[in-house]
């Protein structure tokens, strides 16, 4: 029985697998090759002094019905997903690849704020090296940094002691608004699912009379209960957000930390209290909330200590969990306990500059808790430093990607 195909039949060459060991001896040599001359003239008359670079992008001039753009087009595949994963890791695997020791030695290094100046060492850009090294110095190294470009001539820094809660919700209360913020709120936080309007008809009362905004955090709502608080917001009787979550492994503890945060109690069947009681009473008030769709932003009423004895709690229980407990939900907790901003706002050109943008998130990577140890690696006449879980994720890649060339046969190559 013959196969039948429809539409255009392509034209296929067909090369041996020997072009491939053949190609791995010549781009060697040609790696080697950009080594030596580092500064290469692109035609936009912009040089670019890294020899890995200029290496991948040579093969941009190759035919593309030629084997040699196909198999580095997988090298360049391979640098690009390292790369993503880590500044420089991408440069890293190019050089393993073709062989080249760059362990300096074999200690692994921590760091730590004595030192920082040997990690910062290995970045070139000075602006960049200046910035954490003023974090270190100044501020807490577990901040969120948050690098946006400003029309001033100098580079700024501002700590801001807000923490963002990264929570899934009912994110229809916010309707065509991206952001929402509200000031001098009234809050109340429920342990428990909205069953009828009755139940928080004080709350919307005193909300209609004050013209003063609320926040209710819960675990759902009736469809009577959203459609009410929808109409009457934009009626503009009110101004009540709901942070409505489904109870999920997620959330299910979640409103512990929101108590905390605000200084307050739950709303809870537990402990013998109704909703409809407690909406009776004068509801407490928050600082300053902003609403996004993936979660809120608040200042907390809470003292930074109260945080830290919270954050230790949280700490202990996946110290004391069992083997097989599910502990990334906890460390997703202390994350979002932990996600105070620090805003670095620095001048537009060099927020285009990619030297800089480079070495910035190179050297912020650096301040993540979660990355233990570190190795010194030497190539293209610097030094970087690069955690060693992803140094031996690098070698595999190498590891990997030779097996998969020393097994090709054949290479197929379509023609027009």
């Amino acid at each position: 029985m013959h196969q039948t195909t429809y539409g255009e039949t392509h034209k296929i060459e067909i090369f041996e697998g020997s072009n491939v060991s053949n190609f791995l001896v010549k781009e060697k040599e040609t790696f080697e090759l950009y080594k030596e001359k580092r500064n290469c003239l692109y035609s936009n008359t912009r040089i670019i002094d890294n020899p890995t670079v200029n290496y991948l992008n040579e093969f941009f001039s190759k035919s593309v019905h030629l084997p040699e753009y196909q198999l580095k087009s997988i090298l360049k595949k391979e640098y690009d997903n390292c790369d993503k994963i880590y500044p420089y890791l991408g440069e890293v695997f190019l050089n393993l690849f073709f062989e080249k020791d760059l362990l300096t030695d074999d200690d692994v290094y921590l760091f730590r704020k004595d030192t920082v100046e040997e990690f910062l060492e290995t970045a070139k850009d000075e602006n960049a090296k200046n910035i954490v090294r003023w974090i270190v110095e100044n501020s807490s190294t577990d901040r969120i940094v948050e690098v946006e470009s400003s029309f001033g001539e100098f580079i700024s820094l501002k700590k801001e002691d807000d923490i963002f809660l990264k929570v899934e919700f009912d994110s229809s209360f916010l309707g065509s608004k991206k952001v929402l913020e509200m000031k001098d709120y009234r809050f109340a936080i429920i342990d428990g699912y909205i069953e009828s309007v009755s139940e928080i008809h004080h709350m919307l009362h005193f909300a209609a009379l004050n013209k003063e905004p609320h926040v209710l955090f819960c675990f759902g709502m009736s469809d009577e209960v959203k459609n009410v608080i929808i109409q009457n917001n934009a009626k503009k009787i009110t101004q009540i957000f709901p942070v409505s979550m489904k109870v999920t492994e997620d959330t299910i503890n979640i409103m512990n930390d929101i108590a905390l945060l605000h200084n307050s109690d739950i709303i809870s069947s537990l402990k013998g209290q109704t909703i409809s009681q407690e909406m009776r009473k004068e509801l407490k008030k928050g600082n300053t909330i902003t609403f996004v769709r993936d979660g809120f932003k608040l200042s907390p009423l809470c003292s930074s200590n109260d945080i830290k004895i919270h954050i230790r709690f949280l700490q202990n229980r996946i110290k004391n969990s069992a083997p097989d407990a599910n502990i990334e939900i906890i460390e997703n907790r202390i994350k979002n306990l932990n996600s105070k901003v620090l805003k670095v706002y620095v001048p537009e050109d060099l927020k285009k500059n990619i030297g800089f943008n480079r070495d910035l998130d190179y050297l912020l990577r650096m301040l993540d808790t979660s990355l233990k140890g570190y190795v010194k690696l030497s190539f293209d006449k610097r030094n970087v430093m690069v955690p060693s879980i992803l140094y031996s994720y690098a070698i595999k890649k190498v590891n990997t990607t030779k097996s998969l060339f020393y097994n090709i046969d054949k290479i197929l190559i379509r023609k027009e």
